[in-house]
This record gives structure tokens, C-alpha cells and sequence, in this order.
């Protein structure tokens, strides 16, 4: 939780509501990180949420006409060290059953039922999220396309702020300083 004091007589209240709703945000909010994969000259997104809050996204980089969801996977894991991809193969497809981001591990096969444990598959229709109707290996992305893996919950991927904006607006909101006429 974030804490700020400031000197006695020296808070505004359009300052300290900003500062209450800084403090307000979940610790686990935003993006672990954004890294940068691929090569080309189209790029699309890959978010990945985790169990425990966390979001990593990925601008994956591609030249092909044909390059699906499941080879924008296949690249972020060719491409870095801390980065593992868990899955089966059947005649339908692939069935994506772990993921490991910098030794934090999310594996599932969906036999916990009620409890979703396994990875959900979204699309970023241009307005919202959805759950995707097709699989990774079916969906071929354009520039500019989102997808988003979920683990552990059947709520859509969390939203990712600009944070710079989102603080400076709020910041804003209390930076007003009073003038005193002195005569």
C-alpha cells in the first residue's frame, strides 16, 4: 500500500484524494513487464495473466501472412531464457497446459472442476474481450491484433492502464496552489 504524509497545514483536499486514490490500487495492478520478441514489420500483442495478478505483455514482432497465435507463443519462447511453454498435442489441435514466466509457474489441465485450472484464450474484438471460439493455432494474427491468455479465473484479462496518464491526472487534480494578494 502506498503511504504519503505531508507537512501539517500544507494538504489540499484535491491533493489528498489523489493521493487516497493512488493508494487505493492493488499492489498487483499493471504489467510485470513488456518485452519485445520477433522480427517483421507487423506486431501484435500477447498478454499473459497469471494466478497471482501478475500481467506480462508482449509486442511480438512477424512478417508472415500466416502467422498464428500459437507461433507468437512459440516465438516468446524461442526467444527468452525465462520464458516455458507446457502443452499437449492432439488431433484437434494443441492444448496449452503451463506456462513458466521467470520461474513463476501456472499449470493446469481443467480437472478441478468448478475451479478453472487451465489457460483461457481471448481476442480483443476492438472494443472488448472475448473468449475466443477458435483455437491458438487457428487464429492468424494481423498488425495491431491483442490476445491474452488467463490463468485460474474466467474473468477477461485485466485491463492495462498507461500509467503515466492515469498518475498524471490525477496528480493534476491537486497541484492548484492558492494566491494570496499581499498590499
Amino acid at each position: 500500500m502506498l503511504s504519503i504524509s505531508l507537512r501539517r497545514g500544507a494538504r489540499s483536499p484535491a491533493l489528498s484524494i489523489a493521493f487516497a486514490a493512488l493508494a487505493s490500487l492493488p499492489a498487483s495492478a499493471g504489467v510485470v513487464s513488456t518485452i519485445e520478441v520477433g522480427a517483421g514489420a507487423r506486431q501484435s500483442t500477447v498478454q499473459i495473466d497469471q494466478d497471482d495478478g501478475d500481467s506480462y505483455l508482449f509486442l511480438v514482432r512477424f512478417g508472415s501472412d500466416s502467422f498464428t497465435s500459437w507461433d507468437a507463443l512459440l516465438t516468446i519462447d524461442a526467444e527468452l531464457d525465462s520464458f516455458a511453454l507446457e502443452y499437449q498435442t492432439y488431433s484437434f489441435g494443441v492444448f496449452l497446459t503451463g506456462i513458466t514466466i521467470d520461474g513463476d509457474r501456472d499449470f493446469g489441465t481443467g480437472d478441478l472442476w468448478p475451479i478453472p485450472n487451465y489457460w483461457q484464450f481471448w481476442i480483443d474484438n476492438g472494443s472488448e474481450w472475448e473468449a475466443s471460439m477458435v483455437g491458438a493455432q487457428a487464429r492468424v494474427l494481423a498488425s495491431g491484433d491483442a490476445d491474452a491468455w488467463v490463468f485460474g479465473s474466467n474473468a477477461p484479462p485485466q485491463p492495462i492502464p498507461a500509467p503515466a496518464a492515469g498518475i498524471g491526472a490525477l496528480l493534476m487534480m491537486g497541484v492548484s496552489r492558492r494566491r494570496r494578494c499581499v498590499g
